[in-house]
């Protein structure tokens, strides 16, 4: 690592890689970004592509529906990119190195179901350095209490609001203090709450065009960044506290803010590392895909990390004036989180159709022709359903 990356590790940065496939996976692309620390983390994502067709092909032999093909791709990756990250999370003494999947988001809405989901993951994967991903839902966030008290590391995304971040911090705090009446080491148990900058910006900006005046349109691209400072403070007030330091006492580690979405797809002009570079705070985290860390390495301009709380004042002022254009920021918010867990569901039912087109392509391939040249084809699996419905299992 050297230059740019290195000014932001310094500052106490750590940079994740978004949208980690088998691809990255094969090619040693994510074994030379962790080798020169580029990036110390990754963030999964399960795919059906090519790089995948050989272990459909076997799993379609076995007879497995989508559902447990599926589950199959996603914990080989995530074995091998846990394996891959592991000298990171060594020498780093378990602070980084380590690598984040999400659970079933038909499971967001459903504390025990969304437990069993991140307990089954969690034990399918074996590896000391996997979160399992669980949204900021007020639903979901039972089930990470409940997953820290077991000592299940927990990667909570869609942390819309520093007000749901407060709660988030709750069920953070409480689970490291069930785990440690439990016996359990904390010192080992890790957690990060992300910050969806550029999703926020997206949908707060959308609010501001229809507002149609200069003025409101001035101040596009601020609400994600003033939303992240104000998680941020609240990150300082928590981890400042009495309650905290018993913890601390006990080598717990804060739970860090990771910064996502932070791929600039807006065209008002502004730069395109401009929420890398921006957001510098001590101790948190910045996913990124690769092409924005090669922008961030190639002309990132990143702030000085002690310059990031002097800019509480002015994020204040930014949700004040987009109160006073007459934005609902809370109800933006709400159906924000609806729209983007019905995303989710939609992603990933893609997912298993795409799964479940190349299982039903590589039987077709495997079944041996009768004598009228008409393939027999297995007894039908009752496993194998519609995606669907498979999602729902």
């Amino acid at each position: 690592m050297k230059g740019i990356l290195r000014r932001l590790s310094e500052e106490g940065v750590s940079l994740w890689l978004d949208g980690l496939g088998r691809d990255r996976l094969a090619d040693g692309g994510l074994a030379a970004l962790a080798g020169d620390r580029s990036v110390v983390g990754a963030v999964a994502t399960p795919g059906a592509g090519p790089a995948y067709h050989q272990q459909l092909a076997e799993l379609a032999a076995r007879g497995a529906s989508a559902a447990v093909a599926l589950r199959e791709l996603t914990v080989r990756d995530l074995r091998q990119a846990c394996d891959l990250m592991d000298p990171v999370h060594r020498c780093t003494a378990g602070l980084d190195g380590l690598v984040s999947a999400a659970v079933d988001p038909a499971f967001a809405r459903g504390t025990l179901a969304a437990l069993a989901e991140a307990r089954t993951l969690h034990q399918a994967v074996d590896r000391p350095n996997l979160l399992v991903e669980l949204p900021a839902t007020t639903e979901a966030l039972p089930a990470v209490t409940r997953c820290l008290a077991e000592g299940i590391g927990v990667h909570v995304s869609l942390v819309l609001s520093p007000e749901r971040y407060g709660q988030v911090l709750e069920a953070f705090v409480t689970g490291l203090e069930l785990a440690a009446r439990q016996g359990r080491d904390v010192s080992r148990i890790n957690s990060v709450a992300a910050v969806p900058v550029g999703l926020l910006d997206t949908v707060v900006d959308h609010a501001l065009e229809a507002v149609g005046t200069e003025e409101a349109k001035a101040f596009r691209g601020q609400a994600g960044p003033a939303l992240a400072r104000l998680a941020y403070r609240r990150y300082e007030r928590e981890f400042g506290s009495e309650r905290w330091t018993a913890l601390a006492a006990l080598g717990a580690r804060p739970q860090r803010l990771l910064w996502s979405r932070t791929e600039v797809r807006d065209a008002t002009g502004q730069r395109g590392t401009r929420y890398v570079d921006e957001l510098v705070a001590p101790n948190s985290v910045t996913a990124v895909t690769e092409a924005t860390l090669a922008a961030v390495r190639d002309h990132g301009r990143p702030a000085p990390a002690q310059r990031f709380a002097a800019g509480y004042a002015d994020a204040e002022r930014v949700l004040g004036y987009l109160e006073w254009f007459g934005l609902d920021v809370a109800e933006l918010l709400t159906e924000l989180e609806r729209e983007a867990l019905a995303g989710l569901r939609r992603t990933r039912t893609e997912l298993l159709e795409s799964v479940l087109a190349r299982l039903t392509e590589a039987r077709a391939a495997q079944a041996p022709a009768s004598a009228d040249g008409t393939p027999p084809g297995p007894a039908p699996d009752p496993a194998v359903g519609h995606p669907a419905a498979e999602a729902r299992r």
